[in-house]
């Protein structure tokens, strides 16, 4: 990763306006040339409309080429409008992998201050910004993914649900 270029990610299973398509084009004309985007998960005739600088692939549906994409990327950015949890910030962290997003329903609550950034919704030049400053002093690769380990195994979550389950059963 010594090229001098820092790689950006964003992720969906279908792009549109509401997923920050829109904002990653705009990013894309704010961000010096060195700041490289690709888009996984566009249509073809998506890709085919990206504005050069972004690079887009299609959808896909194998999980090792998504975390080597995931892995190779400097930061994950989730422009979303509108989102319950999304299991992108997850993925990205479990791949040790930053997140920055906005400040959507519960995609601020993947990440703390060791694994990301919250951005108001719609905030371009913030978010612009705020991947500048992730360049110049990046987070802890090691950081994300135990935040992911810690917080999201589903195992250990599956044993908070148990013990939860129990602990409202012995209150009755």
């Amino acid at each position: 990763k010594k090229d001098g270029i820092f790689r950006i990610i964003g992720v969906a299973g279908v792009w549109a306006k509401r997923k920050g398509l829109d904002d990653f084009v705009r990013l894309r004309s704010i961000l010096p040339p060195e700041y490289e985007i690709t888009l996984v998960g566009l249509s073809e005739k998506q890709i085919k409309m990206m504005p050069d600088g972004i690079k887009g692939i299609s959808r896909t549906t194998n999980v090792q080429e998504l975390a080597n994409i995931y892995s190779e990327s400097d930061v994950y950015v989730n422009p979303t409008y509108s989102d319950n949890f999304p299991t992108t910030n997850i993925e990205a962290l479990a791949c040790g992998t930053p997140v920055i997003t906005y400040k959507t329903g519960g995609s601020p609550e993947a990440i703390d201050e060791k694994t990301g950034v919250v951005i108001e919704q719609g905030n371009v030049e913030a978010l612009a910004e705020a991947i500048k400053r992730m360049k110049e002093n990046p987070l802890s690769s090691a950081d994300c993914r135990n935040r992911a380990e810690e917080n999201f195994d589903k195992d250990k979550c599956f044993e908070k649900y148990i013990k939860l389950y129990e602990e409202l059963l012995s209150h009755e």
